[in-house]
């Protein structure tokens, strides 16, 4: 093979990277986002449980979850105009009100991702394409990979290893369920009066990095 035929393909193979690279997720949809937490904290391994409905909200800059973990309801609202996430403790009644770690919610593929290749589910049903990249928001700091559908880039999985406060972690999160737009709003993104106006100064309790660092989402 001569050196123009080499450059050829390899042209084509950057060619075919960036556009996957382009793949945004819809700009509003719900879905149920399913998630096994092992970390260690102080020595010792945990190991945490958790699935929650989500509202992805692009439109408004916001993003809702409905949380179930270890017996416990919260409610999670990420205001990216405000730069704000409420971390609700549905069955304890107490409310954080604490910084966004970024302001910037993640709408598509990032930029630097790097495309990992494709695979499918049952007999050709769902058809989907991988990518991976880095992270450093200064909590966070690791490796996502991260599964979206092929057509219309909806999240289909998303694997994080690295470290979050501190603490070495591996998440892996599926995402199942999901249908487009936001039937009832108010079901995520109302917040409870009991919530403080002001931001809480250290967090009492939190989800972890499990549900803190949505796309990640």
């Amino acid at each position: 093979m001569d050196v123009k035929s080499v450059l050829f393909l390899l042209l084509v193979a950057v060619a075919l990277s960036q556009a996957q690279k382009q793949c945004c997720f819809p700009d509003q949809y719900e879905a149920t986002d399913g998630q096994i937490t092992g970390s260690v904290q102080s020595g010792q391994g945990m190991v945490q449980i958790a699935s929650a409905q989500i509202a992805f909200d692009y439109t408004n800059r916001r993003l809702g979850e409905l949380v179930t973990v270890q017996g416990s309801m919260y409610q999670e609202v990420f205001d990216y105009n405000k730069g704000v996430l409420y971390v609700i403790n549905l069955t304890m009644k107490t409310c954080q009100k604490v910084p966004l770690p970024t302001m910037q919610m993640q709408h598509c593929v990032p930029s630097n991702a790097t495309y990992g290749g494709s695979f499918y589910a049952g007999d050709h049903k769902l058809n989907a394409d991988t990518f991976s990249y880095s992270i450093n928001d200064g909590s966070n700091v690791g490796n996502v990979t991260l599964s979206v559908t092929k057509d219309n880039c909806i999240p289909f999985s998303e694997t994080f290893i690295g470290s979050s406060g501190g603490n070495q972690m591996l998440t892996v999160a599926g995402f199942v369920n999901y249908t487009p737009g936001i039937q009832d709003p108010s079901k995520y993104f109302t917040i409870p009066n009991y919530c403080p106006a002001f931001l809480t100064p250290e967090p009492k309790e939190g989800l972890g990095p499990a549900f803190t660092m949505k796309f990640p989402l």
